[in-house]
């Protein structure tokens, strides 16, 4: 059976977490009882975002390559708990020539009021995490990543070749925030991979284990020699504590492209999401 057109290689361990949001340079916290994280390998051309291109004399475009993203983009959803569906808005901010200066993120709740940010701000560094490399912003959809009490936003702020990104974007002490694993080798992801290639397929999904509502991310690579039919697969499973993700288990299991495993490792599925 050959899987979908999608992807992000990562090495190989004996049991896994995915992980794009912490660079190299930030160590890793690892719990001694944990494996170790398994990292994409720069040596693969679509495992890091494409570069963005260099200063040129010439105007900028307003839809500039390589990612020709320019659009505003909404999602539906009930972002404050309080039960009502509210638009969940992306929206570029142009400078006079029309170059796409930032991102701006907003809510606008029942009651009238808004709750906004910019990009560039939710992907800054903070709490010892680095910047993630944001180059646009497109609104996917929204669901109860999180639980039922509210909704979450998730956004696509950067591609390779066959692997995207994303973040999850929800409402937390009146401002916007991003969804953050908060222990573990992982500690600072706040970006996920989604999607990939006939070698290697990133996804994630909610659900609940038990009585507690988790995130499950996934991660399938060709497992060797790559005869195109095995895979190493990987799930972390996370707890929400408001927008923070505890790591609560990490599972490992050579697979077949026939396991009903397989497919799930390359999408992203949740409430009305899916894709």
């Amino acid at each position: 059976m050959k899987p979908p057109p999608m992807g992000l290689v990562f090495g190989v361990a004996a049991v896994a977490l995915i992980s794009t949001a912490c660079n190299a340079g930030q160590p890793a916290v690892t719990d001694q009882h944990a494996p170790t994280a398994i990292r994409a390998s720069s040596t693969v051309p679509d495992a890091t975002p494409m570069p963005t291109p260099g200063p040129s004399s010439a105007p900028p475009s307003a839809c500039p390559p390589p990612w020709g993203v320019c659009a505003a983009s909404q999602a539906i959803g009930n972002f404050d708990g309080k039960g009502q569906k509210e638009v969940f808005s992306v929206s570029p901010i142009r400078a006079i020539s029309g170059a796409i200066l930032d991102w701006l993120l907003e809510v606008d709740l029942a009651d009238g009021r808004s709750v906004s940010a910019r990009l560039s701000g939710l992907v800054g560094a903070r709490g010892g995490c680095p910047t993630l490399d944001a180059q646009y912003a497109v609104a996917l959809g929204a669901a109860n990543f999180a639980g039922p009490s509210r909704d979450l936003a998730f956004v696509e702020i950067n591609h390779g070749a066959s692997t995207r990104f994303g973040m999850l974007v929800g409402i937390q002490s009146a401002t916007l925030r991003l969804a953050t694993v908060a222990n573990g080798a992982e500690r600072c992801q706040r970006v996920f991979p989604f999607s990939g290639s006939v070698t290697h397929g990133n996804g994630l999904a909610c659900g609940w284990r038990d009585s507690t509502q988790v995130l499950w991310v996934r991660q399938v690579a060709n497992h060797p020699p790559s005869d195109y039919a095995h895979y190493d697969w990987y799930q972390a499973t996370y707890g929400w504590q408001g927008l923070q993700l505890y790591l609560l288990s990490l599972e490992h299991a050579v697979i077949t492209s026939d396991d009903p495993r397989f497919g799930t490792s390359y999408a992203v599925a949740c409430g009305s999401i899916g894709m």
